[in-house]
């Protein structure tokens, strides 16, 4: 009903633009062309996608693309000249994403026909748009590519595998602990934390920055406990979203495991060593709180993330203040958080009701391009970057640019670079992320499932948060996994059963 609704939606709005625009010859040209070139992909015989004078229009939703920012002008225009050189006519249109938490409003406003891109960013609530059939089964595309498939990574390959509706061409998305390299080589407790990293050696430095007043809080997070469990999960035996107890599929969250890691949160956070805060922390006032001294440790995403958290770090304090990249705590484990493939978490989609898919797809595959890294990791040229004699050189702008498609390092040519794509920091945090990587076991719910999860997840939270916080005692615990349980935890884990026998 609700993908009903949205094709009478599209129509309606088509109908509108086409009678008060007066553009229904360039319209109609456009889609002859993406007809033309869909009849020849079938046949195996692309030649190309729109033409000089009359391109394909793209429509694209990105989290924080913002269709105003001059410098997304002037990529699309980088873009388009681009994909024109290699034969692929394109007009790139940026859409603006409707107001609110963009993982939130975004699959919502999608799935009722407020916004109709054809290629989409998820950043959650994918899954119900997926069950909906409103996304393109992305396998034949990438099967018939040659830089997307040959960039891709097993966790990737695997995730699209088991969930082909999202595209991510990114390292595994690992958090990873950082600090200020000149504060942490200062503490007595580093060399011990390095050497061993146990849970104690943890809890030991953390009380060495409190109680030296070198930080308000040593640690902070935005509200989720998913940073800090990438730290710890491991070490208190956590490895696993879905574990095997005595021969019974559960979830970890209702586990012995998750009780004992719970209770040493709590003791963060009554001792002082937890932000007091971090319930109501955003990302822009955790990281505001860390760049300015307030809190000692965060974790960022392996790659990019440490990146930015490196160069804001730097640009704020000076350069002894570059961060250093610790290793998760060890103890049943070690590892950071458990890498679920069995479907991205993020990534980019397809409308299954574009009436340019191809055209789409080959956007997708032109970033992964060695033009299109190009634009996409080194940003602009004479703006980001300078060139000469087939070497790029980074200028001091290049900093503030992030790529806007692929994360990857995958598909840059670093000998031709002159300047750091990635810091030093970022790089270790991707080293780090493989030498720690650790495959999640998972299983994608039916819809009629979901729900029943989405209540437990919700008692999760708040059980948890209140046990961190001290409002519920530890021994609460055994009365959330009674509710737990009945709130879908015994159906669902017959599910389990059956799809992990």
């Amino acid at each position: 009903m609700k993908r009903l609704m949205s094709l009478v939606l599209v129509l309606m709005l088509m109908g509108m633009l086409l009678a008060g625009c007066g553009s229904g010859t360039d319209a109609t040209e456009a889609d002859t062309t993406q007809i033309a070139a869909t009849t020849q992909a079938e046949a195996g015989e692309v030649t190309g996608i729109g033409s000089e004078s009359a391109p394909v229009t793209v429509s694209y939703l990105c989290k924080d693309v913002d269709p105003n920012d001059e410098m997304v002008k002037a990529m699309v225009t980088e873009i388009e000249a681009g994909m024109a050189a290699q034969g692929n006519y394109i007009k790139l249109e940026i859409l603006e994403a409707p107001a609110g938490s963009y993982k939130e409003v975004v699959p919502i406003a999608f799935r009722t026909g407020q916004i109709t891109p054809d290629i989409i960013y998820f950043q959650g609530g994918d899954l119900a748009v997926a069950q909906e059939d409103l996304l393109v089964d992305l396998t034949s595309y990438i099967e018939k590519s040659t830089y997307i498939k040959a960039m891709m990574e097993s966790h990737s390959t695997e995730a699209v595998k088991n969930y082909p509706y999202l595209l991510w061409l990114a390292p595994a998305r690992v958090q990873i602990p950082v600090m200020k390299t000149d504060l942490f080589n200062g503490l007595a407790s580093s060399a011990a934390l390095l050497a061993e990293p146990t849970v104690d050696n943890y809890y030991a430095m953390f009380k060495e920055i409190k109680d030296k007043g070198l930080a308000k809080y040593p640690i902070t997070t935005d509200g989720t406990l998913s940073k800090l469990d990438s730290v710890f999960n491991h070490a208190f035996g956590v490895t696993t979203t879905i574990m095997n107890i005595d021969g019974k599929y559960v979830y970890s969250n209702a586990t012995e495991f998750e009780k004992n890691k719970l209770a040493f949160y709590a003791k963060l956070y009554k001792e002082g060593l937890l932000d007091n805060e971090y319930v109501t922390k955003q990302w822009d006032t955790m990281e505001q709180a860390f760049y300015e001294g307030d809190a000692a440790f965060i974790a960022g995403t392996a790659g990019d993330v440490v990146n930015v958290y490196n160069n804001k770090m730097v640009q704020t304090n000076g350069a002894d203040s570059k961060l250093i990249v610790l290793p998760p705590a060890k103890g049943i484990s070690q590892a950071y958080q458990s890498i679920d493939v069995t479907k991205e978490s993020r990534g980019f989609a397809i409308s299954a009701d574009s009436k340019v898919k191809d055209a789409a797809f080959a956007l997708l595959e032109f970033m992964a391009s060695p033009e299109g890294r190009i634009i996409d990791k080194l940003g602009l040229k004479d703006v980001h970057y300078t060139e000469a004699d087939g070497k790029f050189t980074l200028t001091d702008r290049f900093p503030e640019w992030w790529a806007k498609f692929w994360p990857t390092m995958n598909g840059v040519d670093v000998t031709k670079i002159n300047g750091e794509v990635l810091t030093a920091p970022a790089m270790d945090s991707l080293k780090s992320a493989s030498d720690y990587y650790y495959s999640d076991i998972n299983v994608v719910l039916p819809s009629d499932l979901i729900p029943l999860k989405d209540a437990m997840d919700k008692l999760y939270t708040e059980y948890s948060t209140d046990i961190i916080r001290g409002v519920k005692d530890i021994s609460s615990f055994d009365e959330f996994v009674t509710k737990w349980n009945a709130a879908g935890g015994d159906e669902i884990g017959k599910y389990l059963a059956e799809q992990l026998k």
